[in-house]
């Protein structure tokens, strides 16, 4: 049965009757018919809706204003009267006519979101609390002051508030920068003494690549708290404001925003996002990506990186080649060469640079008054080597993010030290990303000792990453509606944006007949780039991926 009756109590009164508006202009009848409508499921006692509504007056005296207006409302608007069922003791909406109440869609919209969230669907939870915020138009009868309309109205809005932080993270952790900035700006100004909200709405501009905006939202909350309350703001946003303003040139703020979406990988994102929220509160963790060749670990390592540098992060990248397996200290020394680590290695106290010099004698050109360093001999100089390198990286003091890609080519040097620097400071704002071959590692392998001694100490992440389903992957290789191809099957995002890129290029699979074992590819008559029957080697991949 479809509802006769629409009502609208968030913002101001409003009343529909089959289509046609019911204009009601006396504030207690307002009143009785909001009650009767956020309570309609059971009769109310007409000696509560007196007193509700009359509490200065004696009880006859509200009685008989509650009869009055009740008289007046049949005489002047009968379709009120048809709407109501009225007994001798109560009075309650006739069951003949349903009632349609924005407060029931909010609440149920709320609801539902929740439900989607704990089921783990969040494109649902998304819809579902974009739904509820859309339908809060305003809060609960804005110009009604009777006493019990307070509760209702505050719990109300602490459901918007609630669900608007619970929708701006969602569509944060889906990466739609855009839409989580609009739902944490009306959640700021809803709220403008709460810092929290601020701090997600920086951090969000930072993430957009909007280092501008992220700021400007920092002053506005000083100016709002200063002018309210005299004060600063706390720790946690004078941090994040310190970060920003210590992070790279607008110029390399743009490089940083260039990611192209990932396609098929937000499990995966999220325990990445939730490794960094641990590591960042001050316990330092391996986050370890493993998986085959070519699935996207370093795709997806990379965008963590960029994702942490846009809000000021400390960050850095090694790479591990099968060259360099024997060569001690490969990528930590890429670490220090790194622009975000380097100004401050000067910084450390003179012995500590001595030590880094063993690996880095860049560090110590022009510095005569610095000694030479020696040779490792003792155990206890490779122990002081280990520690000057664990304070360089940490010189900052501030959360950092540290990338090694192929651990299985990496060094067992730098493996032990590895697991070192992860115990140095217990407190530390430290986390190391790393990205693995599966395929390449046995129970030889030194990084397997390592793997085994952080998980007992409880210090490390490990997200699998297996191939991408067949939709996932005809995604990656072409973002437009495309047939069935050979790259679907493969289900490899390094693989598939090779082959998205040739498909963009005028490149296509061979049919059947002439396609060899990995699908020969040849260039469509007049199609740009590349000569016929040769791929153009400077294709540039499509969506996203991984290597």
């Amino acid at each position: 049965m479809n509802p006769t009756l629409h009502m609208r109590l968030l913002g101001g009164f409003a009343l529909e009757h089959q289509g046609a508006p019911i204009v009601i202009a006396s504030p207690r009848l307002q009143a009785l018919l909001a009650y009767l409508a956020l309570h309609h499921g059971e009769p109310q006692p007409r000696r509560r809706l007196a007193f509700l509504l009359w509490p200065d007056s004696s009880e006859a005296q509200a009685q008989t204003n509650l009869r009055t207006v009740l008289h007046r409302s049949q005489v002047a608007l009968p379709a009120v009267n048809q709407l109501l069922h009225t007994e001798a003791q109560a009075i309650s909406w006739s069951p003949n006519h349903l009632v349609a109440l924005d407060v029931d869609a909010f609440e149920d919209a709320l609801h539902e979101g929740a439900v989607a969230e704990v089921a783990g669907d969040e494109a649902a939870a998304i819809a579902a609390l974009d739904r509820a915020v859309a339908t809060y138009t305003g809060d609960l009868l804005p110009d009604c002051y009777d006493e019990w309309v307070q509760p209702a109205r505050e719990r109300l809005r602490d459901g918007l508030l609630d669900g608007l932080a619970r929708l701006a993270a969602l569509l944060e952790r889906r990466r739609d920068y855009p839409a989580a900035i609009a739902h944490a700006r009306r959640l700021v100004r809803l709220d403008p003494l709460n810092e929290a909200t601020y701090l997600t709405l920086m951090r969000l501009h930072a993430l957009s690549g909007d280092r501008a905006g992220a700021l400007r939202v920092y002053h506005t909350c000083a100016t709002t708290l200063q002018q309210e309350f005299g004060t600063l703001p706390g720790a946690a946003l004078r941090s994040a404001y310190e970060q920003l303003i210590a992070a790279d040139t607008p110029a390399a703020e743009r490089e940083a925003a260039l990611g192209t979406p990932l396609v098929g990988r937000d499990a995966a994102w999220r325990r990445m996002q939730a490794a960094w929220q641990t590591a960042a509160t001050g316990r330092p963790l391996l986050l370890l990506l493993a998986g085959e060749a070519g699935i996207g670990k370093t795709r997806l390592a990379e965008e963590l990186l960029r994702w942490a540098m846009r809000q000021g992060v400390i960050a850095a990248m090694a790479h591990c080649y099968p060259a360099e397996g024997m060569l001690a200290y490969a990528p930590v020394v890429s670490w220090l060469r790194a622009d975000m680590l380097r100004p401050r290695l000067r910084q450390l106290n003179p012995s500590w640079l001595v030590e880094l010099g063993r690996l880095d004698p860049e560090l110590l050109m022009g510095r005569q008054d610095l000694p030479s360093p020696g040779s490792l001999s003792e155990a206890w100089q490779r122990q002081r080597l280990f520690e000057a390198l664990a304070r360089a990286v940490l010189a900052a003091q501030r959360p950092t993010l540290l990338l090694m890609d192929d651990l299985q080519w990496c060094d067992r040097d730098t493996l032990e030290w590895l697991h070192y620097l992860l115990r140095f400071d217990p407190g530390a704002r430290l986390l190391v990303v790393g990205t693995v071959r599966v395929e390449e590692l046995d129970g030889a392998h030194p990084l397997a000792a390592l793997l085994e001694a952080l998980r007992g100490e409880g210090r490390t992440v490990e997200v699998p990453l297996g191939p991408l389903s067949r939709d996932e992957t005809a995604e990656l290789a072409d973002p437009r509606p495309m047939r069935a191809s050979l790259c679907r099957d493969r289900g490899q995002p390094a693989v598939c944006r090779r082959d998205g890129a040739r498909r963009h290029r005028g490149y296509r699979a061979d049919d059947e007949r002439s396609a060899g074992p990995a699908g020969a590819w040849h260039a469509e008559p007049g199609a740009a780039g590349g000569r016929p029957g040769h791929p153009d080697p400077s294709a540039a991949a499509g969506r996203t991926g991984g290597a």
